[in-house]
């Protein structure tokens, strides 16, 4: 649903810039992007703008109440519509912030119709209609909701406007969100979606080597942590920190690494131009986003969220968690792997092709790059010869209905 009504293109003011739905918040300080000049500020839409292509601000209500931003890209009207949707601990302008090397460049230069979602409680997504993001109740939400509310009223308004079936890309957390959402309602993904793309695909921590598997050691003391300092937010504002770091080699250096003990080690891929902007499309989340992750991860099975025993029964009808049946997904699915992904290794990777149905199955590509790893999917210097040139592919197969295993 969108609240307000929209401004159509061609309205005084909305030649490359729309703003649809209810009037956007003014822009935090902390969102906006300054270029290496050091002189201009700009935000994602500013930078979409300045590469002479219309650019919308849509504002979407979820079925439980919060406001998301879903950025819209394009040169005219009529493209096949594409939905980027992000990972955790980061926004949207991760695909934007690098200029003509971003995702959201290439695809719109090749007449694309390009839709990228901010979710709930990222910086350009912190609404409710009811919650501030100082209640405990905001950020009660774990990769479920993200799927069912986020990703599915973001595919249906898009569905609405366009009326024509979607291409999804999501990256790491992106691309549960999407496997969560067309398991648990198949029909329905069918009918909107035309294919699906992941990259860094989630989900389980089978064969993962990401020293965020530290963190479940000291969750059940961190968790209640979180929420008692900053509300079951993730380290509000941890961006700020990583910014001090941006002034020099070493500093950027140190970032990497720990960036590397996350995701996997490449610092050959290091972009020396666009690693300071990097804090730009850092982000925070929810604390039960994590706490759905990790209990995957000790289960060892890709299931709901585990309410404990007594809700679990009134919610699912049984005391523990079920799976998510990725095998009744009904559109086609094809996977990008990092060989060197600490997070979403191969081994998770080759669990989730192999459950889905061998109709869903549009390809499985393995990097050509021994060193990939987690995050080149968005940082690697030579994104463009590894990643897009393969990617631009399977997108063009998926548009015209010719999806090749």
């Amino acid at each position: 649903m969108v609240t307000g009504d929209p401004i159509k293109r061609g309205a005084p003011g909305c030649s490359l810039h729309c703003v649809l739905g209810s009037p956007p918040l003014p822009i935090p300080a902390t969102a906006r992007f300054q270029t290496s000049d050091g002189l201009h500020v700009k935000d994602h839409t500013e930078i979409i703008q300045s590469w002479e292509v219309v650019a919308e601000e849509h504002y979407i209500t979820t079925d439980d109440g919060y406001i998301l931003l879903l950025e819209r890209a394009y040169i005219k009207t009529g493209g096949t519509p594409i939905l980027i949707v992000h990972g955790i601990a980061m926004n949207s302008l991760g695909f934007i912030y690098r200029g003509q090397n971003s995702l959201v460049y290439l695809l719109v230069s090749l007449g694309y119709d390009v839709w990228i979602l901010n979710w709930r409680g990222t910086i350009y997504s912190r609404g409710h209609v009811k919650l501030s993001t100082t209640d405990r109740a905001y950020w009660y939400y774990s990769v479920h909701e993200l799927a069912i509310y986020d990703a599915r009223n973001s595919i249906r308004y898009i569905k609405e406007r366009v009326n024509q079936k979607i291409i999804y890309i999501g990256y790491s957390t992106g691309t549960t969100m999407f496997y969560i959402y067309s398991s648990v309602l198949p029909n329905e993904a069918k009918e909107h979606i035309q294919g699906m793309i992941g990259l860094g695909p989630a989900i389980n921590f089978k064969g993962a080597k990401s020293v965020l598997q530290i963190s479940a050691y000291v969750w059940p003391i961190a968790r209640p942590l979180i929420y008692a300092l900053f509300h079951g937010e993730i380290i509000p504002h941890y961006t700020q920190l990583v910014k001090v770091f941006m002034h020099n080699s070493f500093g950027m250096y140190f970032t990497q690494t720990l960036i590397n003990l996350a995701g996997g080690f490449d610092y050959q891929q290091m972009d020396a131009i666009s690693y300071p902007f990097t804090p730009r499309w850092l982000d925070t989340a929810g604390v039960e986003v994590w706490t759905h992750f990790l209990q995957i991860r000790d289960s060892g099975v890709f299931q709901h969220y585990d309410h404990g025993p007594l809700k679990n029964t009134l919610l699912y009808g049984q005391p523990h968690p079920p799976p998510y049946n990725i095998s009744k997904i009904s559109v086609p699915i094809a996977l990008f792997v990092g060989p060197n992904d600490w997070i979403a290794s191969v081994t998770n990777a080759d669990q989730l092709y192999s459950e889905l149905t061998e109709s869903s199955r549009c390809g499985y590509h393995l990097m050509d790059r021994s060193k990939w790893s987690h995050y080149d999917f968005v940082m690697a210097k030579d994104i463009k010869s590894y990643l897009y040139d393969h990617l631009i592919n399977k997108i063009a197969q998926i548009a015209s209905g010719n999806c090749n295993p």
